[in-house]
């Protein structure tokens, strides 16, 4: 059950307007930017690095639990009941404890027992700089009963699936052999558990005024919060373009609406790349195809590798769906060159560069 990145169109103006330079560290001071850098590893796919040796968050307290602040009213019952369940396997000095559930389906037909079918992960994270790294984790996928009484949400019981051989059997009884349920559970990707984990560190973190720019699990890059806005980003462009495309209105009119857009978004390299392939090819060569349908609009999705693309995939009603590479890179907003260089250092670094989309590519 993919889980879309989806912002009003509203926004749009302001996403293309927040800007960054090669790496926006969130929370980290305009001289603290210089320990941030890009490196190539040897089989040439970017990783993002930071260096963060001399920053310190003296205020973090691993002892401190995580508390659920968020709008679902189930959530802070789940989370306290999987901060308290997460005890029996990980306690670890300087290792907070953060519940991360993944929420498949809801059932609250009977509020004596209404079902939370998901993944009710947790993860132990140890701080250094601003950078969370993983010391532990567990997925749990299965169903937490719990029931509502004047308005008060209480927990009757939580069903794991078990490890091992038994695994999709146990599920599927927890799902009351609803294959699709229970299916629907463990192909939670782990690049969609990734947005609700930083979602929940996120929260931990404004709860402590800790300064968390990103997450790093072990063998892997440092994951910063700002590739999930890149992603954003780009997701939000499409799921504008294929609005446009399909507003009722005449050919010259959605023409000047979309070439808007492109100017907000694209570099100029692209738009002239584009245009001229467009004039070439007949169809729209953002889209690569001629026109936009409901089934392009309702399986839109965007989401990131971490090798310096971010990829979108919709299906077209051909056998396989149309996915794009797309690479997005950081623009001054104006010559750099000619601006005051007292004036600049007192300039916010979101004020200077922003994101534009440098290529579109469907020939993978």
């Amino acid at each position: 059950m993919k889980k879309k990145l989806l912002y009003p169109f509203l926004c749009l103006f302001f996403l293309c307007s927040a800007c960054t330079i090669n790496i926006n560290v969130s929370g980290v001071d305009s001289e603290e930017i210089k320990e941030t850098s890009i490196k190539s590893n040897s089989d040439d796919k970017i990783e993002t690095v930071i260096n963060n040796k001399n920053e310190k968050n003296i205020s973090f307290d691993s002892s401190i639990p995580f508390i659920y602040t968020g709008g679902n009213k189930y959530l802070k019952v789940i989370t306290d009941d999987l901060f308290e369940y997460s005890k029996i396997f990980f306690e670890s000095e300087g290792v907070v404890e953060i519940p991360s559930p993944y929420i498949v389906e809801i059932d609250n037909s009977d509020l004596n027992d209404i079902k939370i079918y998901g993944d009710f992960g947790i993860y132990g994270y140890e701080m250094s700089g601003t950078i969370f790294h993983t010391k532990n984790g567990a997925s749990n996928p299965g169903c937490y009963h719990l029931k509502e009484e004047n308005g008060l949400i209480k927990l009757i019981s939580r069903e794991i699936a078990e490890d091992g051989s038994n695994n999709w059997s146990s599920l599927l009884k927890i799902c009351n052999n609803d294959e699709k349920l229970a299916k629907g559970i463990l192909d939670i990707t782990s690049e969609e558990k990734l947005t609700e984990r930083i979602d929940y560190a996120k929260m931990y973190a404004e709860q402590n005024n800790l300064r968390l720019s990103g997450i790093k699990d072990y063998g892997s890059p440092i994951i910063l919060f700002d590739d999930i806005k890149k992603t954003e980003f780009v997701y939000n462009f499409y799921r504008a373009y294929f609005e446009e495309i399909r507003e009722e209105d005449s050919l010259n009119d959605m023409v000047d609406r979309l070439d808007r857009l492109k100017t907000m978004y694209f570099s100029k390299s692209l738009i002239e790349k584009i245009d001229e392939l467009t004039m070439d090819t007949g169809a729209d060569m953002v889209i690569n195809a001629q026109d936009v349908t409901e089934q392009m609009m309702d399986t839109l999705e965007a989401y990131d590798k971490r090798d310096g693309y971010v990829y979108v995939k919709f299906d077209t009603g051909e056998e396989k769906p149309c996915v794009a590479k797309v690479k997005v890179v950081q623009e001054p907003i104006f010559d750099l060159d000619n601006i005051d260089p007292e004036l600049l250092k007192y300039m916010n670094i979101l004020d200077r560069y922003k994101w534009v989309i440098e290529d579109i590519d469907y020939n993978m």
